[in-house]
C-alpha cells in the first residue's frame, strides 16, 4: 500500500456544505470537526471522479482505469483508492493576526492537535469556528424592480481563502513509489470545490506530495502479548477515527447498531490475511483460512461502548431483561427477577448498562449517532446537482439525495477475541502490518470506516466470582439452526446440553426472560444474502442451577449455541448472590465519546491550542476595551467629525493617539480644534481598539442628541 498527500490550496472562499444549518444565524453550514474546518472524503473523491470522467471522455484513459481507481457500483470488491476527510494542514499568519514575519503556522500532525485541543474542554468550538471561519451573505435581485427581492437573504458560513488542507490517499497494490498517471491527471484537474463555484466560491489549488509517516502514539500501546494466558483469548479497543456505518434493524439509511459487530471484525481481518497470503479467490481452500474464519476456529466478540463513569473506565453492555423501568416510580429501577417487582407496570430499559455492585449503581449510556447528507450527481455531468426533485417523466439517471445514519467517530469500543494463540498471532501480525489501523462497516473508501485497535491480555487481574447458581445475561444473539421455534423448549435443551457437555456437570434451568429477533447478512463474495434466523435477542436473561460451583470465566470463555465465529452467544454470567433484590440507583451519563485515552499523558501543548488561547485573550481584551471605551462620556463635536475621525482609523490600521492627534492639529478652526482635541484627550495612551470603539460609541451619542435637540426644536 503506498500513501500520499493530497495538499490542497484554497483560493477563494470555500464552503463544503453539510445541509446543515443554525437558526437565525447561518442557512448552510461548512463541514466541521471539533469547530475546525474540513472538507468531507466523500466530497473529494465526487470531485476527483468527476474530473476522471471528463479525462476518460476526451480520450486519455480507458474506463477500465478510472473503476479500478474509484470502484464502481455493485462491485463485489472495493476500489483500490482510499480518501481520508481534508483537514487543515496550514494557516495564513495574517487569518491569525500575526505579524508578517512570524509566517504561517503548520499542522504536521492533525490527530495530534486535535487531541491536545478535546484535552481543552474550555477552548470551545465556537471559538475555532470564529477564528477559522467567515459568514457571507448573499440575495435575489427582482427583475422587474432591480432591488433584493423579498425572503432572498443567505447567509453561508465559509473558510477564508489561503488555508491549506491535506487528505491523505493510500493506493492499495500500487506497484511504484509515483502515484498512477491517471490519479495525478485527476488531481492537476480538480479546480474547484463545494458550493457556489460559478459565483467566485470553491477555487482550490490541489498538489501531490511524498508522505512521510510521523511517530505513531500507538506504537507504544498497541500490539499483542507475547504470551498469550491459557485461555487463548485477548481483549481489543476500537477507536473510531471516522464515523462507521452498519445497517440496524430498520436498515442502512434510518438506522444503525450501537455496537461494532464481531462479523465486521472477521470480515476486515479476513480481508487482510487474504492479501497478506495471496490466497485470493481460492481462500476457502486453504486450511487455516477454512479453519480461522469458516469453522469457528476463532470467535469474534462484539465490540461494546467503552467510556469513563464514576470515575473509571466502563464497558456497556445491551441492558439485560431483567432490569425495567417502573413507571409509576419517577426512574426507579426495579429487578424482575424478584417476584414482587414482576407484578408491577413497567417498561422496557433502553441504552446500554454498567453496573456498579459496591455501590449498588446502575450506570447508562447511549452511543452517540449522527446522521449525514449525501448526494449523487445525475449521469449528465452537464448538471451540477442531484435533481430528483425535479425529476421529469421518462428522466433516468437524474442522481439523488440520501443520507446515513452512522456511529460518530471518536467513540471506543471493547471486546474479545477467542482462538488458538497461534492463530491469534497470525491476525495480530496482519494488524501490525497496518500499523494497527482497519477499516469498518460501509463506504469504507472514503468519509468512513478508520479505526485504530489495541490488543491486551485477556481477563487479567481480575478477581473471578464462583457460584452454582448464575445468571446468563446474552450480549449477543444467540442462534440454534434448525433447533424449533420461539418459546419451545428445544433451544432451551440444546443450551443445557452444550453446557453439559463443555463443562461436565449437570445443569437445570431455572427462569429466563426471553427477547427474539431475526439475524442474517450478506455474503460479499457471491452477492447473496445470507439464510435468516430466529434467534434469542442481545439482553436476554436465562437463570441456570448446576451441579457443581464454576468460575464466571468458565461461562463467559464459551459462545453458545451457532454461528459462534461471527460473535454469536456471547454471555456474561452473574452470580445470582451478587444481584440485588431491587436496585433504587442509577445514574444516566452523558458520554464524552471525544475524552482522550492518554487522559494521564503529560504532552507538550499544541500549536492550535496555544494560537486558539492566544486568540481568546485577543477577544477578551477587545471586549474589556469595547466595554471602558463604551463606558467614557465626554463632550461630543459634531457627528460629522466623529465619522471623518473613524474614517481615518479605518483606512490606517497603525494609528494610534498620536498619529489621530497630529490630524486633528491641521484644522484651521480653533474653536473646532480645541474641542476635537478636548474629545479626544480620553483616548491618551490608549490602543488603536479602544480609540475605534470610543469613536463609534460617540457616534450613536452624537446622533442621539441630533434627534433630540430636533424634536425640542418642533
Amino acid at each position: 500500500m503506498k500513501r500520499w498527500w493530497l495538499e490542497i490550496t484554497l483560493k477563494s472562499d470555500l464552503c463544503a456544505a453539510t445541509g446543515d444549518s443554525e437558526q437565525a444565524v447561518t442557512n448552510m453550514k461548512t463541514a466541521l470537526e471539533h469547530g475546525l474546518p474540513i472538507i468531507p472524503a466523500k466530497r473529494l473523491k465526487g470531485c476527483l471522479l468527476n474530473e476522471g470522467k471528463e479525462i476518460v471522455s476526451n480520450g486519455f484513459a480507458a474506463q477500465s482505469e478510472l473503476a479500478d481507481l474509484f470502484g464502481r457500483p455493485g462491485a463485489s470488491h472495493p476500489a483500490r483508492l482510499h480518501i481520508g476527510d481534508a483537514h487543515i494542514y496550514r494557516i495564513p499568519g495574517f487569518l491569525l493576526g500575526k505579524e508578517r514575519a512570524d509566517g504561517d503556522v503548520v499542522f504536521e500532525n492533525y490527530e495530534k492537535e486535535l487531541r491536545e485541543l478535546i484535552r481543552h474542554p474550555e477552548l470551545s468550538e465556537d471559538l475555532a469556528e470564529r477564528l477559522l471561519t467567515r459568514l457571507r451573505t448573499r440575495t435575489a435581485i427582482d427583475k422587474e424592480l432591480k432591488t433584493a427581492q423579498k425572503t432572498t437573504l443567505r447567509t453561508m458560513q465559509v473558510v477564508p481563502r489561503g488555508i491549506v488542507f491535506r487528505s491523505l490517499l493510500e493506493l492499495s497494490d500500487a506497484q511504484g513509489q509515483t502515484p498512477p498517471q491517471l490519479l495525478k491527471w485527476c488531481v492537476k484537474a480538480l479546480r474547484h470545490v463545494g458550493l457556489g463555484i460559478t459565483r467566485g466560491y470553491g477555487e482550490v489549488s490541489c498538489t501531490l506530495t511524498e508522505y512521510v509517516a510521523h511517530e505513531q502514539d500507538a506504537a507504544k500501546d498497541s500490539g499483542i502479548p507475547k504470551d498469550f494466558p491459557g485461555e487463548n483469548a485477548m481483549e481489543y479497543e476500537i477507536e473510531l477515527q471516522n464515523p462507521v456505518l452498519f445497517s440496524g434493524s430498520r436498515g442502512l439509511y434510518e438506522d444503525c447498531c450501537d455496537y461494532i459487530p464481531g462479523s465486521a471484525i472477521m470480515g476486515a481481518l479476513a480481508a487482510m490475511y487474504i492479501a497478506d497470503h495471496g490466497l485470493g479467490a481460492d481462500a476457502h481452500r486453504d486450511e487455516a483460512f477454512s479453519r480461522i474464519f469458516l469453522r469457528d476456529g476463532v470467535r469474534f466478540g462484539n465490540g461494546f461502548l467503552k467510556a469513563a463513569a464514576g470515575g473509571r473506565d466502563r464497558t456497556f453492555y445491551p441492558a439485560p431483561a431483567f432490569l425495567a423501568l417502573e413507571k409509576r416510580g419517577e426512574g426507579r429501577l426495579i429487578n424482575r427477577l424478584n417476584g414482587d417487582d414482576e407484578k408491577k407496570r413497567r417498561k422496557e430499559l433502553s441504552g446500554q448498562t454498567a453496573f456498579d455492585w459496591g455501590d449498588g449503581k446502575v450506570y447508562l449510556a447511549d452511543v452517540e449517532k449522527e446522521v449525514r447528507l449525501h448526494h449523487q450527481r445525475p449521469k449528465d455531468r452537464g448538471i451540477g446537482h442531484a435533481v430528483n426533485d425535479l425529476i421529469q417523466a421518462g428522466a433516468v439517471d437524474m442522481g439523488q439525495f440520501f443520507s446515513y445514519m452512522c456511529i460518530s467517530g471518536g467513540q471506543r469500543f471493547s471486546g474479545v477475541i477467542r482462538g488458538n494463540a497461534g492463530d491469534l498471532r497470525e491476525l495480530a501480525a496482519c494488524l501490525e502490518k497496518r500499523d494497527w489501523n482497519l477499516r469498518l462497516g460501509r463506504s469504507r473508501t472514503a468519509e468512513y470506516g478508520n479505526a485504530r485497535i489495541r490488543l491486551f491480555p485477556a481477563g487479567s487481574g481480575q478477581q473471578e466470582a464462583i457460584s452454582d447458581r448464575w445468571v446468563l445475561w446474552l450480549l449477543s444473539p444467540m442462534v440454534f439452526v434448525g433447533e424449533g421455534c420461539p418459546g419451545e423448549t428445544p433451544e432451551q435443551e440444546h443450551l443445557e446440553r452444550q453446557i453439559r457437555n463443555r463443562l461436565g456437570c449437570s445443569v437445570e434451568i431455572r427462569d429466563t426472560i426471553l427477547k427474539y429477533t431475526r439475524i442474517g447478512g450478506y455474503n460479499g463474495k457471491w452477492n447473496l444474502p445470507l439464510p435468516q434466523h430466529i434467534a434469542l435477542a442481545p439482553g436476554s436473561v436465562i437463570c441456570i442451577k448446576t451441579g457443581e460451583k464454576l468460575c464466571a470465566s468458565q461461562l463467559e470463555a464459551e459462545f453458545w449455541g451457532d454461528m459462534a465465529g461471527r460473535g454469536c452467544g456471547q454471555v456474561k454470567a452473574l452470580p445470582w448472590e451478587e444481584i440485588p433484590e431491587s436496585m433504587k440507583n442509577y445514574h444516566k451519563i452523558a458520554v464524552d465519546s471525544r475524552e482522550a485515552v492518554e487522559k494521564d499523558e503529560l504532552a507538550a501543548q499544541g500549536i492550535l491550542v496555544s494560537e486558539l488561547e492566544a486568540y481568546r485573550e485577543r477577544e477578551n481584551q477587545r471586549e474589556a476595551q469595547r466595554r471602558e471605551a463604551m463606558s467614557i462620556q465626554a463632550s461630543l463635536p459634531s457627528a460629522v467629525t466623529i465619522e471623518q475621525l473613524i474614517a481615518l482609523m479605518e483606512g490606517h490600521e497603525e494609528y494610534s493617539y498620536t498619529e489621530l492627534k497630529r490630524e486633528i492639529d491641521m484644522i484651521r478652526d480653533e474653536q473646532k480644534k480645541l474641542k476635537t482635541q478636548e474629545f479626544l484627550k480620553p483616548c491618551e495612551g490608549k490602543t488603536h481598539e479602544f480609540i475605534y470603539f470610543y469613536l463609534l460609541n460617540s457616534k450613536w451619542s452624537a446622533r442621539g442628541e441630533a434627534a433630540g435637540n430636533g424634536k425640542q426644536r418642533k
